[in-house]
């Protein structure tokens, strides 16, 4: 994969769906989602990420990309929930 690097307060992610033995159930009225991160741009982090953790994201309005066959999105820094560790 050639490097994408997200503009400024945006996180390029991989949407995935935790498999684990615990049940991770996100309520709120906007739809929420988990994803492995990708590449992080610059800017004040919402919280201590980096490349290959996995957060939870508020999904409002994010940006799709399909690169090479496979999904990606760019979530704003506001819209990152948290680390799931």
């Amino acid at each position: 994969m050639n490097k994408i690097i997200p503009s400024k307060k945006v996180v390029l992610i991989e949407p995935i769906q935790i498999k684990t033995g615990n049940t991770i159930e996100l309520v709120s009225e906007k739809k929420q989602e988990t994803g492995k991160v990708i590449a992080i741009g610059s800017g004040k982090l919402p919280v201590e990420m980096k490349v290959g953790d996995i957060i939870a994201y508020r999904r409002f309005g994010e940006d799709k990309l399909i690169y090479e066959g496979k999904e990606y999105l760019f979530v704003t820094f506001p819209d990152v929930l948290g680390i799931i560790k």
